[in-house]
């Protein structure tokens, strides 16, 4: 007797549908109010067992995480931002003495606080120094750089920026350096900054502009003391006169603008200028971000640094270092800062006449 022939019974797929399936399952299940039955009489290409794993399932699962749950939870989170966020003082708490502030010593610690910041997006750091601006002088810094927003490069480069700056060897920016994590290399030697006491420094005077590139330039003397309108007229303005109208040097065809110190606004050094033909421009005060003269000191004491990192007391020796670094600085350097004058206009009137990253 011939052996019956058996048919192999076709199994049931054991893969999941596709996303885009699951996805059309679960909208025609509940939006559009179909049965399963219907569903599968639509859809030949798919099981039963697929529409109700569809159904009883995510789109996408869930990622699976180890470790410690956050113990400050969203409102939690949400309390603690806004809490933060509320003043300078707050801010500036250390995140140790936040519970507490908040009167959550009894259950948060300050490992918690640093997950949540952390998950926040928020993190300490340094403040970073700006003029301080009243409501007048930010209507004052957006209506200039409202003003002046349709200015071509070739009108600020009309313009004959100028200021002083405190010159003083070693590093002038911070210092970052590589070392563990934790407490055992923070005195090492190699990953300390020296602090020294009462370093010497140069004023140090200059004007630029986009026209004639690197203008005149002036070491403030010790002799002369402090900056008043007398002195700054005896001494800092002739210089200026000189750049403008020297017969065998002269600059022709530009605008004087200096900063709001009290020696250069007072009333004796205007008039004073005035009667020999120099009339400075209006410049918004508390605005050293609308000065590009500004981002020339940093350029001039990268150089220095670069040239000259220690730190001595040989007063002559400073003199000769800055003259160098002053030397250094390139016409285009100077024409390639003052072109990003609109560029400053722009952020000033995105900040709303507040800060800028300048």
């Amino acid at each position: 007797m011939a052996e019956p022939f058996n048919v192999p019974t076709p199994k049931t797929p054991t893969h999941f549908a596709s996303r885009d399936d699951r996805l059309r399952i679960q909208t025609l299940y509940h939006d559009a109010g179909w049965t399963v039955t219907d569903i599968l009489l639509q859809n030949p290409q798919i099981t039963q067992r697929q529409v109700y794993y569809a159904l009883t399932h995510r789109l996408t699962p869930q990622k699976h995480t180890t470790g410690r749950h956050a113990l400050l939870d969203t409102p939690h989170r949400k309390h603690l931002i806004n809490w933060v966020t509320q003043s300078s003082f707050t801010r500036e708490i250390p995140w140790a003495e936040l519970p507490k502030w908040l009167e959550w010593e009894s259950w948060c610690g300050s490992y918690a606080l640093r997950a949540a910041f952390k998950k926040e997006g928020y993190t300490r750091a340094v403040r970073r120094r700006k003029a301080p601006l009243s409501e007048t002088n930010r209507i004052k810094r957006l209506d200039w750089a409202t003003e002046h927003l349709v200015w071509t490069d070739e009108q600020w480069d009309t313009i004959l920026w100028s200021d002083e700056s405190w010159v003083q060897p070693g590093y002038h920016r911070r210092q970052w350096c590589t070392r563990l994590v934790g407490p055992s290399e923070i005195n090492h030697p190699d990953c300390i900054s020296h602090k020294w006491q009462r370093k010497i420094g140069w004023m140090f005077w200059g004007c630029m502009s986009g026209k004639y590139g690197k203008g005149a330039s002036l070491f403030w003397e010790k002799a002369w003391k402090t900056i008043t309108a007398e002195s700054y007229c005896e001494h800092t303005f002739p210089v200026i006169w000189n750049y403008f109208y020297n017969s065998e040097d002269s600059h022709p065809g530009l605008l004087f603008q200096q900063d709001g110190g009290p020696g250069h606004n007072a009333a004796y050094t205007l008039a004073y200028m005035a009667d020999r033909g120099v009339i400075p421009i209006f410049h918004c005060p508390f605005s050293p971000d609308l000065n590009p003269i500004e981002a020339l000191w940093n350029r001039m004491k990268d150089i220095l640094e670069a040239l000259h990192p220690e730190v001595h007391r040989n007063s002559k020796r400073l003199r000769a270092a800055v003259a160098e670094a002053w030397e250094a600085i390139t016409d285009t350097e100077v024409r390639d800062l003052v072109h990003t004058m609109h560029q400053r206009c722009i952020d000033v009137i995105n900040a709303n006449g507040m800060y800028t990253s300048w």
